[in-house]
């Protein structure tokens, strides 16, 4: 059991003492890494749970894929720099809609917008902020063409240096 209960004198219960060396009782600092998908929806509410739980810091990150940025610029007549805004600007959106998901909460969020490779942006910030742990959804927005993880996610999951949580 990672959490003992312990009564307090009004007899309502509440986590008190956590087991040593347990993964969430270390967690000061937690990474939920979204771009918008469904999965990363459901990771956002496991995240958001487990920063209340530990009383843990959220950083919310969301990466614009500059490859998909370049590959895009290609396709269409817009330039790179006007794909590039496009996308900053919804992942603006996006990273407001994460924050505003947890007002309701009393929880220390910052909210960061990277520029890279999902999983290299991804992976970039959690060793920058030092976390303790990272939230991420089994499948991305592209759909994760295989059974089971999709590819950004087990990148994420291969080359971290902390913990990784994925949720289905």
């Amino acid at each position: 059991m990672y959490f003992r209960r312990i009564k307090e004198r009004n007899a309502m219960e509440s986590i008190t003492y956590c087991e040593p060396d347990h993964i969430f009782c270390k967690a000061n600092r937690i990474l939920f890494a979204g771009d918008g998908s469904e999965n990363a929806a459901k990771a956002m509410k496991v995240a958001i749970e487990i920063a209340e739980m530990t009383n843990s810091k959220l950083y919310i990150v969301h990466v614009v894929p500059t490859p998909t940025v370049k590959q895009m610029a290609l396709m269409t007549s817009m330039s790179e720099g006007e794909v590039m805004d496009k996308y900053v600007r919804n992942g603006e959106i996006l990273l407001k809609g994460y924050k505003d998901s947890t007002l309701e909460y009393d929880l220390q969020v910052e909210t960061i917008l990277e520029k890279s490779a999902p999983s290299e942006g991804v992976l970039a910030v959690a060793k920058a902020k030092d976390v303790d742990l990272i939230v991420i959804g089994s499948k991305g927005v592209s759909g994760g063409r295989r059974a089971g993880m999709g590819s950004n996610t087990e990148r994420i999951v291969m080359n971290s240096e902390c913990p990784v949580l994925v949720v289905k």
